[in-house]
Order: C-alpha cells, then sequence, then structure tokens
C-alpha cells in the first residue's frame, strides 16, 4: 500500500511539472507574438504596395540558412556582409497581368552593411535617382539603401507603367518604414570632390583587390582626360595596425610580380608599384592606409594619391 506521505509526494511532483510546462508554453508564445509584432510594426507591406496593385504572392522570409534557396550563387555576398532576413514579396496590377514586379528586402543590420552590397552590385548601366542618398534603377529595376535595408524592385518586363510603380514602391519603403535617421557613412565624404566620378563610391568589408588585410575599405573612381583611376582608402583601429597592413600589402604585390618603382613626385611619401603594367600606390596617415589600384599613368595616380592623403591627413582621428 502506497503511504499518503508518497502520494502527496507524487501529486505535488505532478503539480510541479504541470507548472512548469504551464510557464514554458507562455514563454513560448509571449516570444513568438513578439516576434510577429516587431515584424508587423517594422515592415506593413500594405503600405509599400502601389496604387492600383495588390499582392500576387504572401510575404516569405529567408534568413541566413536558408538564403541560399532563394538567391542561389550570390547568398555569401550578403551573409558575409552582416545579413540578417530577406523579406519578399510579389505585386501585380489586376487590369494587366504584365505588370508585374517582385521586392527583395534584406535586413543588412546596419546602413553600413547595406551600402556594401548596393554598391558592390551597382550596374554600369544605372542611372541614379537624385532624390535618393543612394538609389538608382534601370530599364526594368530599382535598387535603393533605406538605413539598414538594401531594397531590390525588380519588373517582370518594361514599361513606362511598370517603371512608374516600382518607383512608387521605393517611396513607400522610404516613407513607411521606420529606421535609425541618423545612422550615416561619414567616409564617403574622405574623397576628394574633384574630378570624383558620381556614384562610383564603393564599400568592401573584407578583401578588397584580394588582400585579406585591406578589411573596411571605401573606394572611389575618377576620370581625369580618357584616365579612370581607382583611390581607396581604409580606416584602421590605430596607427601601428595602419603600418602593418601597408607594408603587408605592399609586400602582397612585390611577391606576386610587382616592381618597386620611384616616385616622380619627391616630396610624396607613399610607395609606387608597377604591377600587371598598370601602377599602384600605398600610403598611410595617421590610422589610414590608402593608394591608388590599377592607373594607367603614374604621374597621375600620384597627383590623386596626393589630394587623397592630404586630406585624410587632415581628418580627426
Amino acid at each position: 500500500m502506497i503511504s499518503s506521505v508518497n502520494r502527496a509526494k507524487n501529486l505535488e511532483s505532478v503539480i510541479s511539472f504541470c507548472i512548469l510546462a504551464i510557464l514554458a508554453a507562455i514563454a513560448t508564445g509571449i516570444f513568438i507574438r513578439q516576434a510577429h509584432t516587431g515584424e508587423k510594426e517594422l515592415i506593413d507591406f500594405s503600405k509599400i504596395t502601389p496604387a492600383v496593385f495588390q499582392a500576387a504572392s504572401e510575404t516569405k522570409v529567408y534568413n541566413a540558412e536558408n538564403l541560399y534557396e532563394k538567391i542561389d550563387g550570390k547568398a555569401p555576398l550578403y551573409t558575409e556582409s552582416g545579413f540578417e532576413k530577406l523579406y519578399t514579396r510579389r505585386f501585380a496590377s489586376p487590369a494587366d497581368p504584365n505588370l508585374a514586379m517582385e521586392l527583395y528586402l534584406f535586413d543588412m543590420g546596419n546602413i553600413r552593411n547595406a551600402f556594401s552590397v548596393y554598391s558592390l552590385q551597382r550596374r554600369a548601366d544605372a542611372e541614379t535617382l537624385p532624390d535618393f542618398t543612394f538609389a538608382y534603377k534601370t530599364s526594368n529595376a530599382l535598387y535603393l539603401v533605406h538605413g539598414r535595408y538594401y531594397a531590390e524592385i525588380i519588373g517582370f518586363s518594361e514599361s513606362t507603367g511598370l517603371s512608374k510603380a516600382i518607383l512608387e514602391v521605393s517611396q513607400n519603403i522610404r516613407n513607411n518604414i521606420p529606421i535609425d535617421k541618423n545612422a550615416k557613412i561619414p567616409e564617403l565624404a574622405f574623397f576628394p570632390q574633384e574630378n570624383l566620378i558620381d556614384g562610383s563610391t564603393r564599400f568592401y568589408l573584407a578583401s578588397a583587390f584580394g588582400f585579406e588585410g585591406l578589411t573596411n575599405t571605401f573606394t572611389a573612381a575618377y576620370k581625369i582626360d580618357d584616365q579612370t583611376i581607382t583611390a581607396f582608402f581604409s580606416k584602421r583601429p590605430g596607427k601601428k595596425d595602419a603600418e602593418t597592413i601597408a607594408e603587408n600589402y605592399y609586400n602582397f604585390l612585390i611577391a606576386n610580380g610587382g616592381v618597386a618603382k620611384t616616385a616622380g613626385n619627391k616630396t610624396f611619401t607613399g610607395k609606387v608599384i608597377e604591377f600587371d603594367g598598370a601602377a599602384e600606390i600605398i600610403f598611410m596617415t595617421g590610422s589610414f592606409v590608402g593608394g591608388i589600384h590599377e592607373a594607367e599613368n603614374q604621374q597621375t595616380a600620384e597627383s590623386i594619391a596626393a589630394k587623397l592623403l592630404n586630406k585624410l591627413a587632415l581628418i580627426k582621428q
């Protein structure tokens, strides 16, 4: 016979287990509700849909583990750049099935990550949109950065009506998805503006020019006469790190066939290397590493490098 003491202990165990199960269920429900509420508050797709269009699909959400299912082949570019989520949705006109598009909204975590994937994928035939900070369009698509988000709006055909609707989606994104409006990329103003090609600035989070040490590297293109010259800089944690990266990149070029050259400007403190028939320049100032990549003319390259060096030297570090 089971004693009353044992029965009491068993009953207490059952009650404790039930209480724990109930608490776990409540916690799970709260977590799920908060997650869904957070997404709904951040992205209300009903406010993004263009006029006379309607949703042609449910909103699909991808994370780093299954992103390849949607953009197979390009997923590493995003996942290595701080990617958090991708939201996709299709819109179509009920009156004309040819008027359809798909929105790819990438949550990249912060504006720098969003700008990186935006800039590295910018197309040569792009038309910059002056009303946006970072946006351009092609014949059937529009690409933009909105705070931490990078958006691609891809039309399934080409027409004036569809282009107008795509532009409306971009404006709806800007007006209805909340972001940190104080988030900026101050480094974009560090390049000298004379002869700078509009929209040419790019940001490499890792391995600029195939060298692993050049992380967090900004590049920009300059047009002088018939020459296009790429300038770059990378802000390092400190002066010692900048010296190390500059020296390692110099040695990397020499080890891969580069030949040290004498600078034509005797007052220029950077190093000049001839690499595969082009001029490469490396300099450092404070915590910055900078220079020129693949310039046809050494004299012109030195001129741009000197202007960039002088401007970086004036920046408070």
